[in-house]
């Protein structure tokens, strides 16, 4: 396989049977400039699941509104429609790519929260990049994983946990996890940050714009696997993470911090992944 086979997959992807109609409908009211919330909360209301699992993200104890959302159009009034549409569509693909039988995926979903939980804790103690945005960011950051899983699963799951993880990803796939996931990300029309975020999560120094967000998430992806160490983790530590420490300022005070926090929050993770 090659490259632009992976392209053609994710040029593709609407048409599947596997894709939630509502998905696109959000991917092109939010990418239309003169779309309104009110259309938003209308169209993922149209889906009770999806509904359920954007309300249940918005009560998150992240988001620090645990319980008070109830309804779509508070979770608009409570978040803005700038964060609602990033979770209706992280959680639009999280229902897309979904397997309930099979638990590495889950367990998959559950390392994805845990660096976007990583990622806004970092973010809001250095207070240089949006808290909300670094979470989102982080539930989206391996996409690209998902999409390799759907194209070959048996032969992706068995790479996994191999330090070498990305060259054989290309050996397979044609292109790395972080490139295809940007390329899932411009198809959905997500903003720019988090578009070159999921793009350069690997390779912090190669990002010339949004600096500040790459950095966050990459430093969360290594960090991730220092905390809670599982096969799912691919964040090896590099002198890129040695550098952005230096940058964010972190402290090893800071690192044990958010450990701490991290930890309280993984009872909240199973509990939406089902994972108990």
């Amino acid at each position: 396989m090659d490259a632009s086979e992976v392209r053609d997959f994710i040029k593709g992807i609407e048409s599947l049977s596997t894709i939630p109609v509502v998905l696109k409908g959000i991917m092109d009211i939010t990418s239309d400039p003169d779309s309104s919330p009110e259309e938003l909360y209308k169209l993922i209301a149209y889906d009770q699941t999806l509904a359920e699992r954007v309300i249940r993200m918005a009560n998150s104890p992240f988001f620090r509104h645990a319980g008070r959302v109830t309804d779509i159009e508070q979770a608009v009034m409570f978040l803005g429609y700038e964060n609602i549409r990033n979770i209706a569509v992280s959680m639009g693909v999280f229902m897309m790519f979904n397997k309930k039988s099979d638990r590495n995926l889950r367990q998959f979903w559950a390392h994805c929260y845990e660096v976007a939980t990583t990622a806004g804790l970092i973010a809001e103690s250095t207070t240089m990049v949006n808290s909300s945005t670094a979470f989102l960011a982080g539930l989206l950051h391996d996409i690209g994983r998902l999409i390799f899983f759907s194209l070959n699963f048996h032969q992706y799951r068995a790479i996994l946990g191999t330090d070498d993880l990305l060259e054989k990803e290309t050996g397979i796939f044609g292109c790395n996890h972080a490139l295809a996931g940007s390329w899932f990300a411009e198809k959905a029309k997500l903003p720019e940050e988090i578009i070159l975020s999921v793009r350069y999560h690997h390779e912090p120094s190669a990002a010339t714009s949004y600096h500040d967000i790459v950095s966050v998430l990459a430093i969360s992806e290594a960090l991730s696997r220092r905390f809670s160490p599982k096969i799912e983790d691919d964040g090896i530590w590099t002198g890129d993470h040695d550098a952005i420490l230096l940058e964010l300022s972190l402290t090893s005070e800071d690192l044990d911090d958010i450990e701490q926090k991290l930890r309280v929050e993984e009872v909240e993770i199973n509990r939406f992944l089902d994972l108990q």
